[in-house]
């Protein structure tokens, strides 16, 4: 037996174990706490950080939090939405519209946007469901629903139309930099506080997937018909998804409007968010773990590094960006998570080739 076989079995050994999601996640989470520390060191005489700074690992934390919120509703359920810009402003505007105008705490705020992004997506889930809308035709009631919600916050002066909200100073809702305050003085306990609510909407994800819930979700994803004939309530489950998805979603961007000085519609509701938001879980591989996680940990910095590298002719980090993305859709459309699988599938054809011959 080879070295590497040796050590796939006994991979395979511990997988199999009871404690074996736990031991995964006290990595990955140790690994995501190291990440500040390990950027600092010199690598060939330059720093890690003058290509991954701070600002973006807490950009590509924020995109693995909310692209695993998307994957409980677009990668369990099968229901693929390209609205998910409506719940992630709605969590950022009801955090700012309370904090602002009625001095309300943020972490408040953000609970409240959240429920109302869980009411939003039910509206949106219970109108589409009645009327049987599936695929793509769904993936464009979403948009339309958040498209139509983006016009309606820039046309309200009570919202502050298209100028938004410039965050506060903690002062003026009676708390002081800190934890209390969602507010800080330097980036690294942003970072923290971002990391620790990926790993809530992680833990959610991985308790709804090994539940009878994650079980109906799956079944409606692979065959709804199926699933109904046997008795699974599809229509119930799939606002649960939209409702859950929604209200972390909404979480994500009450973060987003705290650690960023400013909202408009034009940033939070913008078009392009949707995609910023559900590319990761994609790219990484939608209805997995992993994948948003890994995903973004790709997308994110490969757009920062090309938009600093590329800068000098207009457009030319667009196009290599793009052409990266499109090289992994159409080459893995499982995902980055399944480059693993495919490198031992071929390893065993290799390995049975060379049998052959012998």
């Amino acid at each position: 037996m080879s070295a590497i076989e040796s050590v796939r079995d006994r991979y395979r050994t511990f997988d199999d174990q009871r404690y074996a999601p736990l031991v995964k996640g006290v990595a990955l989470f140790g690994l995501l706490a190291a990440l500040p520390t390990l950027i600092e060191i010199d690598v060939a005489g330059m720093e890690i950080a003058a290509l991954l700074s701070l600002k973006v690992l807490i950009l590509t934390v924020i995109y693995a939090y909310t692209a695993q919120a998307w994957n409980i509703m677009s990668g369990y359920t099968g229901q693929f939405s390209f609205g998910h810009a409506a719940f992630f402003g709605v969590g950022a505007y009801a955090t700012q519209a309370l904090v602002v105008d009625f001095a309300v705490n943020p972490w408040v705020g953000m609970l409240v946007g959240g429920v109302l992004a869980a009411g939003y997506g039910l509206v949106i889930g219970a109108l589409s469901f009645r009327f049987n809308l599936q695929g793509h035709y769904f993936a464009l009631a979403t948009l339309a629903f958040a498209e139509l919600l983006r016009f309606v916050v820039t046309n309200m002066s009570e919202l502050r139309g298209a100028n938004g909200y410039f965050k506060p100073f903690p002062r003026d809702y009676g708390a002081e930099y800190g934890l209390v305050a969602f507010q800080f003085q330097n980036d690294l306990p942003y970072y923290y506080l971002i990391v620790g609510f990926l790993l809530v909407v992680t833990l959610v994800s991985w308790l709804i997937k090994n539940s009878w819930v994650g079980l109906y979700f799956f079944a409606i994803r692979e065959d709804e018909r199926a699933a109904a004939s046997v008795g699974v309530p599809s229509f119930r489950y799939k606002l649960i998804g939209v409702a859950v998805s929604a209200f972390f979603t909404a979480l994500g961007g009450a973060y987003w409007s705290m650690y960023f000085n400013t909202i408009r519609p034009d940033t939070v509701f913008a078009l392009f968010k949707n995609v910023e938001l559900l590319l990761p879980a994609v790219v990484g591989g939608p209805g997995t773990l992993l994948g948003p996680i890994v995903g973004s940990f790709i997308v994110t910095p490969v757009s920062e590094i090309a938009r600093t590298t590329f800068s000098d002719i207009n457009g030319l980090d667009r196009i290599i960006y793009g052409a990266f993305l499109v090289a992994i859709v159409i080459y893995s459309p499982r995902g980055v998570v399944s480059w693993p699988s495919q490198a031992r599938a071929l390893w065993n054809r290799v390995r049975g080739d060379e049998e052959v011959s012998e």
